[in-house]
């Protein structure tokens, strides 16, 4: 059984509380949770390390000017504060720009249909190389499940869903459910999804309803 992802406000919570644990959850949460970055939910992160950097630097400025000289270790976990916000900050902006550029490569390598790596790299306006790392990152992740680059060819190659098969007795105990196209809120991507059951995305795993 797949072990549940920690939600982002209990993230938040120990970004708060202690934010070496909420780095370390951020980071296993990006790395471990397909949808977890192209999640907007996550736009909470940089008002956390806004959080952090001002009372830290407001701690940081009581402590100096105090003339007692005891507020070493003050200091220290002042200094900590700052430093763990501009760590989330540089982290949070790092990952929104990793989001956009998975979401313009789904959108025209799923949606578009465009298998040519040269017509993506000119559509993203990035070089070829760059490019076929960007596209094989995303499938080592399991954002473009199996799909296979094409060196020769220069191709990405993404794997077409079966055709359903139903036989006469199936069909007559149970119509096929009925399905919809669903673009998935979090990535992006064209789904077909049955209606009236909650679906994850094939690509990101983002929940989607029909």
């Amino acid at each position: 059984m797949e072990k549940k992802s920690t939600s982002w406000g209990w993230i938040i919570f120990w970004l708060i509380i202690f934010w070496p644990v909420g780095m370390f959850l951020v980071i296993r949460k990006l790395a471990t949770d397909k949808s977890a970055l192209m999640s907007g939910k996550k736009g909470a992160l940089p008002v956390v390390a806004w959080f952090l950097i001002v009372i830290g630097g407001m701690v940081l400025i009581g402590l100096l000017s105090d003339t007692s000289g005891d507020s070493g270790g003050g200091v220290i976990v002042a200094l900590a504060m700052i430093v763990g916000g501009i760590l989330l900050l540089r982290k949070s902006s790092k990952t929104q720009q990793i989001a956009a550029k998975y979401k313009k490569y789904i959108d025209i390598v799923v949606n578009q249909n465009v298998r040519s790596i040269d017509h993506v790299a000119s559509a993203v306006g990035l070089p070829y190389d760059v490019v076929i790392n960007d596209l094989q990152d995303m499938i080592n992740i399991g954002y473009l499940k199996d799909a296979y680059i094409y060196q020769g060819n220069r191709e990405i190659a993404l794997k077409q869903p079966e055709p359903a098969i139903y036989t006469q007795t199936a069909t007559a105990r149970q119509a096929p459910a009925q399905t919809v196209a669903i673009r998935c809120p979090g990535c992006g991507a064209n789904n077909v999804v049955s209606v009236g059951r909650v679906s994850e995305c094939e690509y990101c795993g983002t929940p989607i309803n029909a």
